[in-house]
Protein backbone atom coordinates (compact mmCIF):
# COMPACT_ATOMS: atom_id res chain seq x y z
CA UNK A 1 0.00 0.00 0.00
CA UNK A 2 1.18 3.50 -0.83
CA UNK A 3 1.50 6.07 1.94
CA UNK A 4 0.30 9.46 0.71
CA UNK A 5 0.40 12.87 2.37
CA UNK A 6 -1.68 15.95 1.51
CA UNK A 7 -1.22 19.44 2.96
CA UNK A 8 -4.45 21.31 3.72
CA UNK A 9 -2.84 24.13 5.72
CA UNK A 10 0.24 24.98 7.73
CA UNK A 11 2.26 25.11 4.50
CA UNK A 12 2.89 28.41 2.75
CA UNK A 13 1.42 30.11 5.81
CA UNK A 14 1.80 29.75 9.57
CA UNK A 15 -1.80 28.94 10.52
CA UNK A 16 -4.42 26.37 9.48
CA UNK A 17 -2.28 23.32 10.22
CA UNK A 18 -3.91 20.22 8.75
CA UNK A 19 -2.26 17.18 7.16
CA UNK A 20 -4.08 14.27 5.55
CA UNK A 21 -2.37 10.87 5.61
CA UNK A 22 -3.78 7.99 3.59
CA UNK A 23 -2.78 4.34 3.41
CA UNK A 24 -5.07 1.71 1.94
CA UNK A 25 -8.61 2.23 3.16
CA UNK A 26 -7.61 4.35 6.14
CA UNK A 27 -7.28 8.14 6.11
CA UNK A 28 -6.35 10.25 9.12
CA UNK A 29 -5.83 13.93 9.82
CA UNK A 30 -3.01 15.37 11.87
CA UNK A 31 -4.43 18.61 13.31
CA UNK A 32 -7.38 20.57 11.95
CA UNK A 33 -6.51 24.20 12.54
CA UNK A 34 -8.17 27.50 11.79
CA UNK A 35 -6.60 30.01 9.41
CA UNK A 36 -5.88 33.26 11.23
CA UNK A 37 -4.49 36.67 10.33
CA UNK A 38 -5.24 38.55 7.12
CA UNK A 39 -8.78 38.53 5.71
CA UNK A 40 -7.60 36.49 2.72
CA UNK A 41 -6.44 33.77 5.10
CA UNK A 42 -9.53 33.85 7.30
CA UNK A 43 -11.72 33.39 4.24
CA UNK A 44 -10.11 29.98 3.71
CA UNK A 45 -11.99 28.75 6.79
CA UNK A 46 -15.26 29.19 4.88
CA UNK A 47 -14.22 27.28 1.77
CA UNK A 48 -14.73 23.90 3.37
CA UNK A 49 -12.30 20.98 3.39
CA UNK A 50 -10.82 19.53 0.23
CA UNK A 51 -11.55 16.05 1.56
CA UNK A 52 -14.67 14.18 2.65
CA UNK A 53 -15.03 14.58 6.45
CA UNK A 54 -17.07 11.37 6.56
CA UNK A 55 -14.16 9.50 4.98
CA UNK A 56 -11.69 10.38 7.76
CA UNK A 57 -10.98 7.50 10.16
CA UNK A 58 -9.39 9.50 13.00
CA UNK A 59 -7.88 12.86 13.91
CA UNK A 60 -4.66 13.28 15.89
CA UNK A 61 -4.28 16.66 17.59
CA UNK A 62 -0.74 17.76 18.45
CA UNK A 63 -1.86 20.59 20.76
CA UNK A 64 -4.80 22.83 21.58
CA UNK A 65 -3.83 26.14 19.96
CA UNK A 66 -6.62 27.29 17.64
CA UNK A 67 -4.40 27.31 14.53
CA UNK A 68 -4.12 23.54 15.09
CA UNK A 69 -7.53 22.70 16.60
CA UNK A 70 -9.92 25.48 15.62
CA UNK A 71 -11.71 23.81 12.69
CA UNK A 72 -12.55 20.62 14.59
CA UNK A 73 -16.09 21.90 15.34
CA UNK A 74 -16.53 22.74 11.66
CA UNK A 75 -15.24 19.28 10.71
CA UNK A 76 -17.84 17.66 12.97
CA UNK A 77 -20.54 19.98 11.64
CA UNK A 78 -19.76 18.70 8.14
CA UNK A 79 -20.12 15.05 9.06
CA UNK A 80 -17.02 13.77 10.86
CA UNK A 81 -17.91 11.37 13.68
CA UNK A 82 -14.69 9.52 14.49
CA UNK A 83 -12.25 9.77 17.39
CA UNK A 84 -10.07 12.81 18.05
CA UNK A 85 -6.92 11.63 19.80
CA UNK A 86 -4.97 13.99 22.06
CA UNK A 87 -2.94 13.88 25.25
CA UNK A 88 -4.87 14.36 28.48
CA UNK A 89 -3.77 17.98 29.09
CA UNK A 90 -4.46 18.89 25.45
CA UNK A 91 -7.95 17.47 25.79
CA UNK A 92 -8.60 19.63 28.87
CA UNK A 93 -7.13 22.72 27.25
CA UNK A 94 -9.19 22.19 24.09
CA UNK A 95 -12.35 22.34 26.20
CA UNK A 96 -11.48 25.92 27.13
CA UNK A 97 -10.23 27.06 23.73
CA UNK A 98 -12.88 25.49 21.49
CA UNK A 99 -15.74 26.71 23.66
CA UNK A 100 -14.25 30.18 23.62
CA UNK A 101 -13.75 30.04 19.84
CA UNK A 102 -17.40 29.07 19.34
CA UNK A 103 -18.55 31.89 21.60
CA UNK A 104 -16.49 34.39 19.58
CA UNK A 105 -17.95 33.07 16.33
CA UNK A 106 -21.47 33.51 17.67
CA UNK A 107 -20.73 37.00 18.99
CA UNK A 108 -19.19 38.10 15.68
CA UNK A 109 -22.22 36.86 13.74
CA UNK A 110 -24.64 38.55 16.15
CA UNK A 111 -22.71 41.83 15.92
CA UNK A 112 -22.60 41.71 12.11
CA UNK A 113 -26.35 41.15 11.97
CA UNK A 114 -27.07 43.91 14.47
CA UNK A 115 -24.87 46.44 12.64
CA UNK A 116 -25.65 45.27 9.11
CA UNK A 117 -21.97 44.69 8.31
CA UNK A 118 -22.32 41.36 6.53
CA UNK A 119 -23.17 40.86 2.86
CA UNK A 120 -24.81 37.60 3.96
CA UNK A 121 -28.30 37.82 5.42
CA UNK A 122 -28.25 36.63 8.05
CA UNK A 123 -24.58 36.39 8.96
CA UNK A 124 -23.85 32.94 10.39
CA UNK A 125 -21.03 31.74 12.63
CA UNK A 126 -18.38 29.45 11.16
CA UNK A 127 -19.50 27.02 13.88
CA UNK A 128 -21.44 27.36 17.10
CA UNK A 129 -21.31 26.12 20.68
CA UNK A 130 -23.24 22.99 19.79
CA UNK A 131 -20.60 22.11 17.20
CA UNK A 132 -17.83 22.69 19.74
CA UNK A 133 -19.53 20.41 22.27
CA UNK A 134 -20.04 17.75 19.60
CA UNK A 135 -16.33 17.88 18.75
CA UNK A 136 -15.30 17.71 22.40
CA UNK A 137 -17.45 14.61 22.87
CA UNK A 138 -15.28 12.80 20.30
CA UNK A 139 -11.99 13.38 22.13
CA UNK A 140 -10.11 10.31 23.35
CA UNK A 141 -6.97 10.46 25.47
CA UNK A 142 -3.76 9.00 24.03
CA UNK A 143 -1.04 9.39 26.68
CA UNK A 144 2.53 10.32 25.81
CA UNK A 145 4.51 7.24 24.79
CA UNK A 146 1.55 4.90 24.30
CA UNK A 147 1.45 3.27 20.86
CA UNK A 148 -1.89 3.14 19.07
CA UNK A 149 -1.93 0.36 16.49
CA UNK A 150 -4.13 -0.13 13.45
CA UNK A 151 -3.63 -2.42 10.45
CA UNK A 152 -2.21 0.52 8.49
CA UNK A 153 -0.42 2.68 11.08
CA UNK A 154 1.26 2.71 14.47
CA UNK A 155 1.08 6.14 16.11
CA UNK A 156 2.68 7.62 19.21
CA UNK A 157 2.77 11.06 20.87
CA UNK A 158 6.07 12.49 22.19
CA UNK A 159 6.61 15.53 24.43
CA UNK A 160 7.01 18.70 22.32
CA UNK A 161 7.51 21.25 25.14
CA UNK A 162 5.49 23.98 23.40
CA UNK A 163 2.46 24.41 25.67
CA UNK A 164 0.70 22.23 28.21
CA UNK A 165 0.08 18.80 26.68
CA UNK A 166 1.76 19.59 23.36
CA UNK A 167 3.13 16.66 21.39
CA UNK A 168 4.83 15.71 18.19
CA UNK A 169 3.44 12.65 16.42
CA UNK A 170 5.40 9.64 15.24
CA UNK A 171 3.58 7.64 12.55
CA UNK A 172 4.91 4.31 11.34
CA UNK A 173 3.32 2.73 8.29
CA UNK A 174 2.83 -0.99 8.77
CA UNK A 175 3.45 -1.46 5.06
CA UNK A 176 5.96 0.49 2.95
CA UNK A 177 8.79 -1.28 4.82
CA UNK A 178 7.85 0.51 8.02
CA UNK A 179 8.24 4.04 6.63
CA UNK A 180 8.19 6.45 9.58
CA UNK A 181 6.89 10.02 9.42
CA UNK A 182 7.23 12.56 12.25
CA UNK A 183 4.88 15.55 12.47
CA UNK A 184 6.55 18.13 14.69
CA UNK A 185 3.46 20.12 15.66
CA UNK A 186 4.87 23.22 17.35
CA UNK A 187 8.12 22.67 19.21
CA UNK A 188 9.16 24.41 22.41
CA UNK A 189 12.63 25.50 23.45
CA UNK A 190 14.83 23.66 25.90
CA UNK A 191 15.64 24.72 29.45
CA UNK A 192 12.51 26.80 29.94
CA UNK A 193 11.16 27.42 33.46
CA UNK A 194 7.60 26.21 32.86
CA UNK A 195 7.43 23.52 30.18
CA UNK A 196 9.21 20.21 29.88
CA UNK A 197 11.97 19.96 27.28
CA UNK A 198 11.02 18.44 23.92
CA UNK A 199 11.92 14.77 23.67
CA UNK A 200 14.75 13.79 21.32
CA UNK A 201 13.55 13.20 17.79
CA UNK A 202 13.17 9.49 16.96
CA UNK A 203 14.71 8.10 13.79
CA UNK A 204 12.39 8.74 10.87
CA UNK A 205 12.27 8.62 7.09
CA UNK A 206 10.23 11.80 6.64
CA UNK A 207 10.08 14.83 8.93
CA UNK A 208 7.42 17.54 8.70
CA UNK A 209 8.93 20.40 10.69
CA UNK A 210 7.22 23.62 11.72
CA UNK A 211 9.26 26.74 10.99
CA UNK A 212 7.31 29.66 12.45
CA UNK A 213 10.56 31.18 13.71
CA UNK A 214 12.78 29.51 11.14
CA UNK A 215 14.16 32.83 9.91
CA UNK A 216 14.67 34.36 13.34
CA UNK A 217 17.37 34.10 16.00
CA UNK A 218 15.89 34.23 19.49
CA UNK A 219 17.48 36.28 22.24
CA UNK A 220 19.44 33.66 24.19
CA UNK A 221 18.99 35.49 27.49
CA UNK A 222 16.28 34.29 29.90
CA UNK A 223 13.12 36.38 29.78
CA UNK A 224 13.72 37.60 33.34
CA UNK A 225 17.07 39.03 32.30
CA UNK A 226 15.55 40.78 29.28
CA UNK A 227 12.83 42.58 31.23
CA UNK A 228 14.54 43.19 34.58
CA UNK A 229 16.05 46.58 33.71
CA UNK A 230 13.03 48.15 31.98
CA UNK A 231 10.61 46.86 34.63
CA UNK A 232 12.78 48.14 37.47
CA UNK A 233 12.98 51.63 35.94
CA UNK A 234 9.20 51.84 35.53
CA UNK A 235 8.50 50.70 39.09
CA UNK A 236 11.13 53.00 40.58
CA UNK A 237 9.37 56.03 39.15
CA UNK A 238 6.00 54.81 40.44
CA UNK A 239 4.67 53.53 37.15
CA UNK A 240 2.40 50.63 36.28
CA UNK A 241 3.46 47.89 33.88
CA UNK A 242 0.91 46.51 31.41
CA UNK A 243 1.92 43.22 29.79
CA UNK A 244 -0.25 42.12 26.82
CA UNK A 245 0.02 38.36 26.61
CA UNK A 246 -1.55 35.28 25.11
CA UNK A 247 -3.71 33.54 27.71
CA UNK A 248 -2.20 30.12 27.03
CA UNK A 249 1.39 29.45 28.14
CA UNK A 250 2.68 33.02 27.73
CA UNK A 251 0.66 34.44 30.64
CA UNK A 252 1.83 31.61 32.88
CA UNK A 253 5.45 32.05 31.79
CA UNK A 254 5.28 35.78 32.57
CA UNK A 255 4.02 35.12 36.10
CA UNK A 256 6.82 32.60 36.69
CA UNK A 257 9.45 35.12 35.60
CA UNK A 258 7.91 37.91 37.71
CA UNK A 259 7.93 35.58 40.69
CA UNK A 260 11.62 34.82 40.15
CA UNK A 261 12.52 38.50 39.88
CA UNK A 262 10.63 39.41 43.05
CA UNK A 263 12.01 36.49 45.05
CA UNK A 264 15.56 37.38 44.02
CA UNK A 265 15.08 41.03 44.97
CA UNK A 266 15.61 42.22 41.40
CA UNK A 267 12.10 43.67 41.48
CA UNK A 268 10.17 45.00 44.48
CA UNK A 269 7.11 43.13 45.70
CA UNK A 270 4.24 44.85 43.92
CA UNK A 271 0.66 43.71 43.23
CA UNK A 272 0.25 41.50 40.16
CA UNK A 273 -3.16 41.30 38.46
CA UNK A 274 -4.05 38.64 35.89
CA UNK A 275 -6.98 40.17 34.05
CA UNK A 276 -8.25 37.38 31.81
CA UNK A 277 -10.85 34.70 32.55
CA UNK A 278 -9.24 32.38 30.01
CA UNK A 279 -5.76 32.88 31.49
CA UNK A 280 -7.19 32.09 34.93
CA UNK A 281 -8.80 28.87 33.64
CA UNK A 282 -5.65 27.83 31.78
CA UNK A 283 -3.53 28.53 34.84
CA UNK A 284 -5.76 26.18 36.83
CA UNK A 285 -5.00 23.44 34.30
CA UNK A 286 -1.28 24.03 34.68
CA UNK A 287 -1.67 23.68 38.44
CA UNK A 288 -3.71 20.47 38.07
CA UNK A 289 -1.25 18.89 35.61
CA UNK A 290 2.00 19.33 37.50
CA UNK A 291 3.46 16.16 35.99
CA UNK A 292 3.11 17.69 32.52
CA UNK A 293 5.11 20.83 33.34
CA UNK A 294 7.80 22.01 35.75
CA UNK A 295 5.67 23.61 38.47
CA UNK A 296 6.87 21.00 40.95
CA UNK A 297 10.32 22.61 40.64
CA UNK A 298 8.98 26.05 41.58
CA UNK A 299 8.82 26.45 45.37
CA UNK A 300 5.67 28.29 46.32
CA UNK A 301 3.90 27.64 43.05
CA UNK A 302 3.25 29.74 40.00
CA UNK A 303 2.40 33.20 41.29
CA UNK A 304 4.26 36.08 42.93
CA UNK A 305 2.95 36.91 46.43
CA UNK A 306 -0.33 38.81 46.40
CA UNK A 307 -1.30 37.95 42.84
CA UNK A 308 -4.97 38.63 42.11
CA UNK A 309 -6.96 36.77 39.47
CA UNK A 310 -9.79 38.60 37.70
CA UNK A 311 -12.60 36.78 35.92
CA UNK A 312 -15.03 39.62 35.16
CA UNK A 313 -15.20 43.20 33.95
CA UNK A 314 -16.38 44.27 37.40
CA UNK A 315 -13.33 42.71 39.04
CA UNK A 316 -11.06 44.40 36.53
Amino acid sequence: MTLSLTFHGGAGTVTGSCFEVQSGARTILVDCGMFQGLKELRQLNWEGPRYDPKGISAVFLTHAHIDHSGLLPRLVREGYNGPIYATGPTRELAEILLRDAAKLQEQDAEYANRKGFSKHQPALPLFDSGDAEAALSLFETLPFGKVLDSPEFSLQFHQAGHILGSAFLELRANEEEGHTVVFSGDLGRTERPLHLDPEPLPRCDTLLLESTYGNRTHDARPLAEQVRGPFRRVLQRGGTILIPSFAVARAQLVTVELKRLMESGDLPLVPVHIDSPMAVDVTRLYQENVGSNQLDKLPGGLFPPGTRLHRSVAES
